[in-house]
This record gives C-alpha cells, structure tokens and sequence, in this order.
C-alpha cells in the first residue's frame, strides 16, 4: 500500500483508503436525502385533496402510513450512513496518525528541539482530528447539499422556467457573493491554525514552569510569551470573526428570505394564469428544504477552509529531512569516533561549530569542556545524528555516521542527559523503555544504577505509577533512571550530559557509583561542568566559540598553560573538594 508523504496528502488522497465505505456511506446518504423530500410530498398531497375536497380517513391513513415509513427508513439509512463514514474517518485518522508518528521516527533528532510540544500536538491530534469531522459528517452533507438542490431543480424545470430561474437568484446573491467578501478568510485560517500551535506551547511551557512561576510572584500576564501569545490569539479570531460575520449574516437573511423572491413572482404569474395553483404550492414547498442545504454548504465550506489549513501542517510533519536509509552497521570490533573538518549550523548564517576535527579512542574516557554556548553540547549530539553537518564528516568504525542504519547507530548510543524524560507510567517501564528484556535484566540495572533499594522500599515497588497519588522523582533519582535506562540497553558508547549540581551528598554518591557501573568498558564522552571530575579522562577537548582550541591530558593541558589551564585555576578558586 502507498506510503503517505508530503506530496499525497490531501483529502482526495485520504479518501481512497477507505473508499468502498466511504462511497457506501455517500450511496446511503444520498437516498437518506431524496426521503427527506417526503413530508413535502405528502403536504402537498395533502393539500390537493384538501382544495379538490377528496380528503378522508383512507387519504389520512395512507399518507400517515407513508410517513412513518419514510421516517423510520430515512433513519436507518442515516444511521448507516453515520457508520460507514465514522468508522472510515477513525481508520484513516489512525492510519495518518500511525504514519506520522513513524515518519517522525526517521527525521533527525533536532527536529524536534524546534517544535514546541504544543505545536506536534495540535499537527498529531487537532489537525488531523478535523478530518474526523469532514469525512464522518460533512462529506454526506456536501453531497445531500448538492443531490438534493439538484433534484429540486430537475422538478422545478419542468414545472416553469421562469419561477426556477427566480428561485435560483438568492443562491447566487446569497451564497456566491459572501464568498467573495470572504475572500481573506483561508489566509486567516492559516494564521489561526499557527498561532493555536504557538499558544499551546507556550501554555505547556507556563504549566511545565509553575513552580518557578510562583517563586517569583508571576502571574500569567507577566509570563510575556503567554501573555503575548494569548493577544495574538485574540486578535486573530477577532479578524476571523470580523472577515466571516457580515457575509454569514447576509447569507442567513437571504437564503431564509428565499420565499420572499418566490412568492411575488409566483403571485404574479398565477394571477396571469401562466402558472397552476398547484404548481405555486409546489414551488413554496421546495423553497422551503432548496435554500436550507445552500445553508448547510456555505457552513460546510467555511469547515473546508479550516480543515485545509490543518492540512499544510499536517504536510509540515511530513517535509522534515529523514535520515537515510541505510544498511551499513557500526562495527562492535572498531568503535573509534572521527570528526573531520566538521562544520555545522542551527541556520545557514550562523555556524556554533567551525572546522572541528578530532579521535575519540574506543574504550576511552573523553571529555568535552567549555564555557557555555561554546559548542561541546552541540559536538555530542551530533554523534547521534541529532542534525545533518553542513560540511566535513563524522566517523564511527571508519563509517560516515550519515550512511549508517538509524537501528544500528541508535543500538550504539546510549545518551545520558540532565533533562531526564519520565513517562507517566511504572518504574519498571520507565527504565525498560520497551526493550526486550526481562524483570531480572530490568532489576538488575536498576540495582547498578543504586535506584533498586529505594524502589524495593515503595509499597507497589516496580509497579509505582509516576503520578499517581502525587507520586514524583527527585532530580538525583530521575539522573539514576536515566543511568539504569543506558545500563540495560548496554550500549558501547556513552554520551553523558555531567549535572551542574547533584541535590545533596548522599545523591551524588550514589550516582558516582551507579556512573562508575555504567562507564566501564565504555567509550565514553562527557561533556564536563565540573572539572576535578575528569582529571583522569583519557582526553579532554577543549571549546571556545566553536572552535576547538586545545586537546589532551589534564596534565598536558595544565602545562600548556592555555585556555584550560586558566579554567582550573579559576575554578579551583571557587571549588571546596
């Protein structure tokens, strides 16, 4: 089956993936809409025999009989209509969501330090939860609003010319020309839909930072990117409602004044005698069910207008650069990383790394240093491919990291990061992390990383859900998950993120020891912040405005009596061992 990408996602596109229900459903649909014309039928009927004073018991009975039959049967059809389009829409939701979230999978990892999380959630979930609306409800609406105007007009022709063309100047006025004057609204649409994703992640943001908001006595006014966000907001749906309530107006007040264009006319040719009694009385009931699916469409298609927008998000997600696929392996034998004349930038005119070229030994214990903002935090993450380099190469097993299989370069790596990410789920699957393992594999990480006892101690141990009654991690104990999350997928290349500052003593201890299990073995990359730690690193890198100025041993560097060596001394000043 095709693959969605950006080129195929449109609502046609979508649409074929489910069409045998779909087409079932707007079959249904269709027939649902010709019964609706059924209490026209019988009023008129009705009203015949009324003026030809034929109307008894039997006529009541029968069309009362034809009614009730209508009725149940238009019901039936509509509500298998509901099914076929509802369980087509949610299939081609789940698909779309399903393919987005693999596409994801593939784009490089810095993608998504550029999206807010507000803005992946409203793509993932808002956007693509409108094709729910359009393909379970507003797709057989399109269709009745088109069928049934249609059929209508085929009646009416054939009655008089001259009163159908009458009755088909209010659509004109009172659809088509709104559009016109509504001419600026996709454009608004867009700007919503963007500004929808930007305030919700400045609310994640707001909420995520509560704690430090309070601290400081903010309020939500005074936390500026809400406060911003929110006016933007306000001023945006402003501008859609001013653009779309005069022309909606216009619209309700002639296509509900319809009859007021029917009836003079019909009027006056019936005292001319160019048109029956019977034929007026027709034209005043269809009037009646012609102008309100005119209604409907222009609803419809304000809908439409909408659901494209979140569509062009939708595409967004599916125009980030993937890696390629590849099927070369990192060699477990050969673990050496090369960077070579490596250049790279957040955006084309503006490098943070310049012309960087280094060895990191297998097995060895490197660590990268610098002031911050000088480009060590950058260099790390690039050996996992978070972004593509502008220029240059970086090796793993003498292979360019860009032609190795995500699988295999991913198995390789084991990240260690400050900001540790904690799913709202047990302990136990929180340092599994879907890996398959078993508990004893599981527990025993756990009991190297010295997160094991205070685990044992809770009283659901492994299966305390984080969350429930209010249950949190500390800072240190969610650094030791992470450690037993790198120690159970045994990774041989360690990327570890030192803390700026553990909460007490006994924390820091414990994640000396629970590093020291992690790290043997190990090739190891550090990115330092406290210098008396990697005075035995095999390595030490050292960063300055992204370049890197000077390598080697703490020893070597400290005779050198450069960039580094100034760094010690400064911060042996300050630091009480």
């Amino acid at each position: 089956m095709e693959r969605l990408d950006e080129k195929n996602i449109s609502i046609f596109s979508l649409l074929k993936y489910e069409k045998i229900k779909i087409f079932i459903g707007v079959l249904l649909g269709i027939f649902s809409g010709v019964l609706s014309f059924t209490p026209y039928v019988i009023l008129y009927q009705m009203i015949l025999s009324l003026i030809g004073k034929t109307l008894n018991i039997h006529t009541v009975l029968m069309w009362s009989l034809v009614m009730v039959i209508s009725t149940i049967l238009q019901n039936i059809l509509m509500s298998a209509t509901m099914i076929c389009t509802h369980v087509a829409a949610y299939n081609i939701m789940h698909r779309l969501k399903m393919e987005a979230l693999e596409y994801l999978s593939k784009v490089n990892l810095g993608f998504f330090n550029n999206k807010s999380t507000g803005e992946l959630k409203a793509a993932l979930f808002d956007d693509i939860e409108k094709l729910e609306v359009f393909i379970a409800h507003n797709l057989v609406e399109i269709i009745q609003a088109i069928v049934i105007p249609v059929i209508a007009i085929v009646l009416m022709f054939n009655i008089n010319l001259w009163m159908t063309l009458v009755m088909i100047i209010p659509v004109i006025v009172g659809v088509f020309l709104p559009t016109f004057m509504m001419r600026k609204y996709p454009d608004l649409t867009m700007k919503y839909t963007n500004t929808f994703s930007e305030v919700m992640g400045v609310t994640n943001e707001y909420v995520n930072c509560m704690s430090i908001i309070k601290m400081f006595g903010l309020t939500a006014d005074k936390f500026v990117g809400l406060s911003k966000s929110s006016k933007k907001y306000t001023e945006c749906l402003k501008d859609m409602a001013k653009c779309s309530c005069y022309p909606l107006a216009f619209t309700i007040v002639i296509l509900d004044s319809g009859v007021l264009f029917t009836l003079p006319i019909g009027g006056y040719l019936y005292l001319n005698k160019l048109i029956s009694s019977q034929e007026l009385l027709v034209f005043m009931l269809l009037t009646m069910c012609f102008y309100r699916t005119f209604f409907n469409l222009f609803n419809i298609a304000m809908g439409r207008i909408e659901l494209n927008s979140g569509l062009v998000n939708i595409k967004k997600l599916f125009s980030a650069p993937v890696e390629k696929n590849s099927e070369k392996r990192v060699k477990s034998e050969s673990l050496e990383i090369e960077f070579e004349n490596v250049n790279f930038g957040y955006d084309e005119n503006n490098f943070v790394l310049k012309n960087i070229s280094m060895k990191i030994e297998p097995k060895s214990f490197t660590a990268f240093v610098g002031e911050s903002g000088a480009g060590k935090t950058t260099a790390a993450t690039l050996i996992g491919r978070y972004w593509n380099i502008d220029s240059g190469e970086i090796r793993i097993s003498g292979i360019p990291i860009n032609e190795l299989s995500t699988d295999s370069l991913m198995a390789s790596i084991s990240f260690v990061f400050q900001d540790v990410f904690i799913m709202e789920d047990t302990l136990f699957e929180n340092i599994r992390m879907g890996l398959n393992v078993n508990e004893e594999e599981v527990y025993y990480a756990a009991q190297n990383a010295q997160i094991h006892d205070f685990i044992s101690g809770l009283p659901d141990g492994y299966k305390t859900k984080i969350g429930d009654k209010g249950f949190k991690l500390s800072g240190g104990q969610k650094q030791r998950i992470s450690i037993a999350r790198a120690i159970l997928k045994d990774a041989p290349i360690i990327i570890f993120d030192e803390a700026t500052s553990y909460s007490d003593i006994e924390n820091e201890h414990k994640i000396q020891i629970a590093l020291g299990n992690l790290l043997k073995n190990k090739t190891v990359i550090m990115i330092a912040h406290r210098l008396h730690t990697i005075k035995k690193a095999d390595k030490i890198v050292v960063f300055e405005k992204g370049k890197i100025v000077e390598q080697g041993t703490h020893n070597e560097l400290i005779d050198l009596g450069g960039h580094y060596a100034d760094m010690w001394n400064i911060y042996i000043q300050n630091y009480v061992e």
